[in-house]
């Protein structure tokens, strides 16, 4: 879960509470000094003697006389004390990772870049609030995370972002659950299963260069916390490149970020290869090899990016031909009821833990 207090973080008893850091782990003004005064000079002593870091990285130390049992020192700037939006991201993640190393429950940040820093409040929310509902999407500790505010421009702007409920799922027919209609989709499943607020976005026929175009006014001026996106399969339907479809997610995943949402990317489901077979003149082999070219691409860039996943792909698979399960198809791509529970039922646990993102 997600919780914003206005307060000194100094004083929290989370497992563990982060240091706006340089790269060097000198602490100085600011968040640092106050927990050097607070805690004792021997969590400089320790921090400086793991560093210099690289900016983004953190290091751990134990927290000496503070309620908290270690610091993490996140360096969010170098020496020149100046950061920016890549800096901040890479810092709040490998933070995370150190508490997940350590097996913590809870972490306290602050705003990490917006002291002697001067990166904004507002940009400093949408980075960190979506990266940490990144890190909730997958089945690590630490499970809760505070950001401890100490001005009210700074408790606004996260309390803002953080209190954000929707997951807009942006794809095509096989995200508006065609040919039944929306209530019928994988998303309108998860809503009623999961008490979460799902807001359909698929428009039938649509390729990723079309969600693209309209990811604006779909996705971000919602104001979501997350955003599923799911294509590709139409995009193979008309011949779009994988340069095309690589750089369209790339976008969308971009610009998640920078309106503070955390991107999701969903595998694109099989095909029904013998309902494709009645289509005469259709070059089943080229189209099934594109649209696997885009899948193996999606996954890749999903654990290059540390992005969630929705393999839909493998959940609609008949595991004895390795083609799509006809079972769980109406025609050559959509999912009949069954699929769409499938899809679901794939999905579930993700979304379970992304609820912790948005409650």
């Amino acid at each position: 879960m997600i919780a914003v207090v206005r307060g000194d973080i100094t004083g929290l008893e989370a497992d563990a509470i982060v240091n706006a850091a340089n790269n060097h782990l000198w602490m100085g003004a600011g968040v640092a000094g106050a927990i050097k005064r607070k805690g004792g000079p021997e969590i400089e002593a320790e921090a400086m003697a793991k560093g210099p870091i690289p900016v983004g990285e953190a290091v751990a130390t134990g927290a000496g006389a503070l309620k908290a049992r270690y610091v993490i020192h996140a360096a969010a700037m170098g020496q020149d004390l100046q950061t920016d939006g890549r800096k901040v991201r890479a810092a709040t993640r490998n933070a995370l990772r150190r508490a997940k190393e350590l097996g913590l429950d809870s972490i306290a940040f602050p705003a990490l870049g917006t002291g002697v820093g001067g990166y904004p409040p507002d940009e400093a929310a949408r980075t960190m609030i979506s990266e940490v509902r990144r890190h909730l999407a997958f089945p690590d500790p630490p499970r809760r995370i505070i950001f401890a505010l100490f001005d009210e421009s700074g408790y606004d702007a996260f309390s803002r972002i953080g209190g954000r409920q929707k997951i807009v799922c942006l794809g095509d027919s096989i995200t508006h659950g065609f040919p039944y209609g929306p209530q019928a989709s994988w998303v309108a499943l998860a809503a009623e299963a999961l008490a979460l607020e799902m807001v359909n976005a698929g428009v039938n026929g649509d390729t990723t260069a079309q969600m693209r175009a309209r990811f604006e006014a779909e996705v971000a001026r919602k104001m979501p916390a997350y955003a599923i996106i799911m294509g590709g399969t139409n995009d193979a339907w008309v011949g779009a490149t994988l340069a095309e479809v690589r750089e369209s997610i790339r976008a969308m995943t971009e610009s998640s970020f920078d309106h503070g949402i955390c991107p999701v990317l969903g595998l694109p489901a099989p095909v029904n290869v013998s309902a494709l077979g009645a289509f005469p003149g259709e070059d089943v082999a080229g189209f099934t090899g594109d649209l696997n070219a885009f899948r193996d691409w999606m996954r890749a860039f999903a654990i290059e990016n540390a992005l969630p996943l929705l393999d839909f792909h493998s959940a609609l698979l008949n595991p004895a031909t390795g083609q799509a399960d006809p079972s769980c198809f109406v025609d050559e791509g959509h999912p009949n009821p069954r699929g769409y529970r499938t899809m679901f039922e794939a999905a579930r646990s993700t979304l379970q833990r992304m609820k912790e993102g948005v409650s």
